[in-house]
């Protein structure tokens, strides 16, 4: 593993684990700069956060607006896009699964009841692939456990939202394997000017999808994904019944790459 990567790794395991706390504090982007500060000046686009000893300034990027209300029984949301985006998806999590749904105007107004929804993730697509903009917790949830190895951990899950079982498939392995390229040489992006992507590796099917994920070991990346509406989608999709799960460890650290097609 090289110098880069392992400075890459540590960047976006802390960055992670600072938004996480940003969120505690109100703040919900995910495209956010985060810097190491002495002196912390907070405003509407930006918050403070202690972590591991230190003072971040978590800064959002990007020209994204969003506001999330609750008015009455309804939540009400005010998305002023970013031209850097071509799309965007809201995902909406309950007790019973996630919803996907494009986001084609500013004003939003759920149908969902406030009480049934656990949580909202924005995810925009840009020249690297879909990327989570935005995230916002409105309740506790309890994260389906890793199971000491990832397929008996998916097999379970999809049980627990009632769908049906997905099965390993050696077609999907080159795709995979491309993707965790990728990520080992790139970082956490979907969509390489170079490569392509999952669509470029041969693979001939209707439906795709793609997780990636990096990770201190497989119950934290398990942790990460269930954790994620957009990830979590992925992994319980009825339209996927297929998928391929590539990994990489070195040292305490790992990468994934999970493919899925119908």
């Amino acid at each position: 593993m090289s110098f880069l990567w392992l400075a890459l790794f540590s960047y976006l395991f802390e960055k992670d684990s600072i938004l996480e706390k940003a969120e505690n504090g109100g703040f919900f982007y995910k495209n956010a700069e985060i810097s190491e500060v002495t002196g912390c000046k907070p405003d509407k686009n930006a918050v403070c956060v202690h972590h591991n000893g230190r003072n971040y300034l978590a800064k959002k990027s990007g020209k994204l607006e969003i506001e999330a209300k609750i008015v009455k029984d309804s939540i009400h949301l005010t998305v002023s896009p970013d031209p850097d985006y071509i799309s965007y998806f809201l995902y909406i999590q309950t007790a019973n699964g996630v919803i996907k749904v494009q986001i084609k105007k500013q004003e939003i107004v759920l149908e969902e009841k406030p009480e049934n929804i656990v949580k909202l993730q924005i995810v925009g697509t840009g020249v690297g692939g879909p990327e989570i903009l935005w995230s916002r917790k409105f309740k506790e949830e309890k994260l389906q456990p890793f199971s000491g190895n990832f397929d008996k951990s998916l097999k379970l899950l999809r049980k627990h939202f009632k769908v049906k079982n997905i099965v390993s498939d050696k077609n999907l392995e080159k795709a995979a394997v491309s993707s965790l390229e990728k990520v080992q040489n790139e970082g956490l992006k979907h969509y390489s000017s170079k490569e392509g992507g999952i669509r470029h590796t041969g693979v001939r099917k209707r439906i795709l999808g793609e997780n990636l994920f990096t990770a201190k070991n497989e119950a934290e990346a398990w942790k990460m994904l269930v954790s994620s509406p957009s990830h979590l989608y992925n992994l319980i999709n009825p339209q996927f019944r297929h998928y391929f799960y590539a990994i990489r460890k070195e040292k305490d650290e790992i990468s994934g790459a999970i493919i899925f097609s119908e």
